[in-house]
C-alpha cells in the first residue's frame, strides 16, 4: 500500500513540472517577442525646434565686431535614431543648439554652422540637421544720422498752385548697422505716390517707407529709429505736403520803436526787389511779405542799408530759387542830424532789486547818449530817462540800458548803451 502511494506522488510532481515547463517557456517566447519589438530594432525620427539665434558675445569681444541676422530665430529639423521606446520619450527640449562661430575671422556675410547635440539622459544620436547653417554678416557696428528728404511729382497741383515744404514725423532718423553698409548710405528718403490724386488744391497726407541711396538689399541688415526714440525701430514716416496758391508779394519791414511825432515823409524805404513771386496756403492771410524788422536804435542820419535773408519767411514759400537777399535801404531826411547828450552814473535808475539788495553803477560804456534829431532841436532841451532792470542777473554785471526822450516824440536814441552795476 505505500509503494502504491509513492507511485502516486512522482507521477504528480512530473505532471507538475511539465506543465510549469510549457508555461515557462510561453512566458520566454512573450518577452522575447516584446523585446525585441522594444529593444532590439533601432529607429529614426524627425521634428522640428524653433532655436533663438545667438552668435555669441565672446566673439564680438575678441574681434570687436557684431553679428547681424535677418531673423531673430530659426526653425530646425532635426532627425535623431535610437531604439524605438527610446525615440518616443525625445522632445525639443532634450537638444543643445549652438552656432559655431570659430571661423569667422573677418568682416563680411558668412555661413555658420548649426551644430545640434544630444542634451539629455537619453540613449539616441543626432543624425542630421536641416539647414545646416545660416547666414549672417559681421562688422564693426557704425551710427549715423540723416535727414529725411521727400520725392514727389511737383506738377500733381492744379494750375496757379505750387507744393510747399512737407511736413513729416520724423525729419531725421538713426540707423545703425554694419559699418561697411551705413558708410554706403548717401541719403534716406520718401518716395510720394499720388496715385489718382492730380491737380490738388488741398494739403495731402500719407506715409510712405524709408528708402536708401546707395545701398540695396543690404539694408536689411540696417536698424532705423527715430532721433526721439531709439528704442524702438521705424520703416515707415507720415508726411503732409501743403498746397500753395501762386501770389505776388509786396515787399516790406517792420519798424521797432519808431517815435510817435515822426514824420512819415522824414523816413523814406526802399528795396532791391519790391515784389517776391510765393506760395501761400489759401487760408493764411497774407498780403505783404514781411522780410524782416529794424529797430530805429540802428538807424542814423542819411543812408542805412539792411541785408534780409528771405529763404525762410514765415508762411511763405519762395518761388523764384535765384533770391536769397532783399536789401532794405532807409533813408533819413536830411532835416535830421546827430546830437550828443552827457550822462553820469548817478542818472541810472536800477529796478529789479528785492528790499534787502542794494545797486551801484561802477561804470558806463559811454557817458553820452547820440541822439537823433531835427536840426532845430537844442539839445539842452532834450530831456532822457535811463532804467536798468537786473531782475535777470548777468554774470558779467553789465545790463542793457533803456533810453528814453521824455519831452520829444520826434527824437529817437541812435545804437545802444549798457551800464556795470554791482549788486549787494
Amino acid at each position: 500500500m505505500a509503494e502504491k502511494n509513492i507511485r502516486k506522488s512522482i507521477k504528480k510532481l512530473i505532471f507538475n513540472d511539465r506543465y510549469l515547463i510549457i508555461v515557462s517557456l510561453v512566458l520566454a517566447v512573450i518577452v522575447w517577442i516584446i523585446t525585441s519589438l522594444n529593444i532590439g530594432d533601432v529607429e529614426s525620427k524627425t521634428i522640428k525646434i524653433q532655436a533663438p539665434i545667438k552668435l555669441g558675445d565672446e566673439m564680438s569681444e575678441q574681434l570687436s565686431m557684431q553679428y547681424y541676422s535677418l531673423q531673430d530665430s530659426i526653425d530646425i529639423n532635426v532627425t535623431f535614431s535610437g531604439a524605438k521606446y527610446v525615440i518616443g520619450q525625445v522632445d525639443e527640449n532634450d537638444f543643445k543648439v549652438v552656432f559655431d562661430t570659430s571661423a569667422v575671422n573677418r568682416t563680411g556675410e558668412q555661413s555658420i554652422p548649426i551644430l545640434v547635440t544630444n542634451n539629455s539622459n537619453l540613449d539616441f544620436t543626432v543624425t542630421g540637421t536641416y539647414p545646416s547653417s545660416i547666414d549672417a554678416y559681421f562688422d564693426v557696428n557704425m551710427t549715423k544720422s540723416f535727414d529725411v528728404e521727400v520725392d514727389f511729382d511737383e506738377n500733381n497741383v492744379a494750375e496757379g498752385y505750387v507744393f510747399g515744404l512737407p511736413v513729416l514725423s520724423e525729419d531725421k532718423v538713426i540707423v545703425s548697422g554694419p559699418k561697411t553698409y551705413v558708410d554706403q548710405i548717401e541719403r534716406a528718403f520718401l518716395t510720394v505716390d499720388f496715385g489718382e490724386n492730380t491737380a490738388l488744391t488741398e494739403p495731402y497726407k500719407a506715409e510712405s517707407n524709408i528708402e536708401f541711396e546707395g545701398i540695396g538689399v543690404e539694408s536689411n541688415y540696417l536698424t532705423v529709429t527715430s532721433r526721439t526714440d531709439t528704442n524702438n525701430p521705424i520703416t515707415a514716416v507720415s508726411y503732409t505736403i501743403p498746397v500753395l496758391k501762386k501770389v505776388t508779394l509786396p515787399v516790406s519791414v517792420d519798424l521797432e520803436d519808431a517815435p510817435e511825432g515822426i514824420d512819415e515823409g522824414s523816413i523814406t524805404i526802399n528795396y532791391s526787389k519790391d515784389s517776391i513771386e510765393a506760395g501761400v496756403l489759401d487760408s493764411a492771410d497774407i498780403s505783404k511779405a514781411i522780410i524782416g524788422t529794424i529797430n530805429f536804435s540802428k538807424i542814423g542820419t542819411g543812408k542805412n542799408t539792411f541785408d534780409f535773408d528771405v529763404t525762410n519767411l514765415k508762411g511763405i514759400t519762395l518761388l523764384d530759387e535765384n533770391l536769397s537777399t532783399i536789401t532794405a535801404t532807409v533813408n533819413v531826411s536830411s532835416s535830421y542830424e546827430y546830437k550828443s547828450i552827457s550822462i553820469k552814473r548817478s542818472d541810472i535808475v536800477v529796478e529789479g532789486l528785492s528790499e534787502k539788495e542794494s545797486a551801484n553803477v561802477t561804470n558806463l560804456s559811454r557817458y553820452h547818449i547820440t541822439v537823433v534829431a531835427p536840426k532845430d532841436v537844442q539839445t539842452s532841451s532834450l530831456e532822457l530817462e535811463l532804467k536798468v532792470d537786473v531782475s535777470e542777473r548777468k554774470d558779467d554785471n553789465k545790463y542793457p540800458i533803456t533810453v528814453s526822450v521824455l519831452n520829444n516824440d520826434n527824437v529817437w536814441v541812435f545804437s545802444t548803451y549798457t551800464a556795470t552795476i554791482d549788486i549787494s
